[in-house]
């Protein structure tokens, strides 16, 4: 499920998501998913990386933990976060209900409601993300 800035810019505040300070040219532009962190996910989700072509060898030796399982994939120009938990959110199962569905070349994709990442980017807390809940809001 897309969240993060992503998921802030599907709801119509533009902001380049992974960016807090913006004459920081070492900060990546990122793309934040929520994954439902069950071993065969994880699985499935070293799988579809590696039909991307992303190297999954040093991520197929770690030791699976459902709540603290975070990917951070590199990519030339922007890097890919997995997150295995959300602050302030109780259940993926549920969020997921609530989430939009789009269809985006053919692939359905997921995106966190906007009730629900404001829950997140309330609990979080970070500068960015109080600016975030007043652009949304």
């Amino acid at each position: 499920m897309l969240v993060g800035g992503t998921a802030v810019a599907f709801y119509g505040y533009q902001r380049i998501s992974g960016i807090s300070v913006s004459d920081n040219p070492e900060i990546k532009i990122d793309h934040d998913f929520w994954y439902n962190p069950t071993n065969e996910n994880f699985i499935n989700l070293l799988k579809a990386l590696s039909d991307l072509r992303v190297d999954v060898s040093d991520l197929e030796k770690i030791v699976f933990d459902p709540q603290k399982t975070f990917l951070k994939i590199p990519h030339k120009t922007f890097h890919t976060d997995f997150l295995p938990q959300m602050k302030g959110l109780l259940s993926y199962r549920d969020c997921k209900m609530n989430s939009e569905r789009i269809l985006l070349d053919g692939n359905e994709l997921y995106i966190i409601s906007k009730a629900d990442l404001l829950i997140n980017k309330k609990a979080v807390s970070r500068d960015i993300d109080k600016r975030d809940i007043d652009s949304l809001r």
